[in-house]
């Protein structure tokens, strides 16, 4: 089946059953400056390894903004009010994927809420979810136990986290650190 160019949906060169999705703030975050997020280059390091399709998730209305402090704000009252923020385009043949790693920064014990709304308009009957996320220090506490109590009849498989910074300046630690947790789950 060929695909429509995407600017959020990458595949894979071959067919895959896992998709990797994730959302990732840039711009000015807790550590420095950033042209691409840090969610982003741990996302694409677990695609590289797995081979799998890649998806972006980015709002619809520019929900998220590049600037640490108002995103976090943003952030709270989305988690206070159990917010579905929208986002732009969505995977193609979703029911194709068995694997679902999914992920985003860790921001009072959650994902963005942009995954969750992800989440939410998929059926994952016979889905495996696998939680990944950058953080400044929480690490992924909550996010897995959020999965599991949220989508009760899915897998999930033990997640990962890593230091948000350390995406940045040490991308072939991360490389191997996320090598050596794949091969432990699956």
């Amino acid at each position: 089946m060929k695909v429509k160019k995407s600017k959020y949906f990458k595949a894979a060169k071959e067919n895959t059953d896992k998709l990797v999705v994730y959302f990732s703030a840039k711009g000015f975050q807790a550590n420095g400056m950033l042209t691409k997020g840090n969610t982003a280059i741990l996302a694409e390091i677990i695609r590289d390894e797995l081979h799998a399709d890649l998806f972006e998730l980015v709002s619809n209305d520019e929900h998220y903004p590049n600037d640490y402090r108002p995103l976090l704000e943003i952030s709270k009252k989305d988690i206070d009010s159990n917010a579905r923020p929208m986002y732009q385009e969505d995977v193609p043949d979703f029911a194709k994927y068995k694997y679902i790693f999914i992920g985003g920064p860790a921001w009072f014990f959650y994902w963005p809420m942009i995954n969750y709304t992800f989440l939410d308009n998929h059926d994952l009957t016979d889905k495996t979810l696998i939680p990944f996320a950058t953080h400044a220090g929480s690490g992924l506490k909550g996010i897995d136990d959020h999965l599991i109590e949220m989508y009760p009849n899915n897998k999930v498989l033990k997640g990962i986290s890593i230091n948000g910074s350390d995406t940045q300046a040490d991308k072939n630690h991360v490389k191997k650190v996320i090598k050596n947790w794949l091969t432990s789950i699956l």
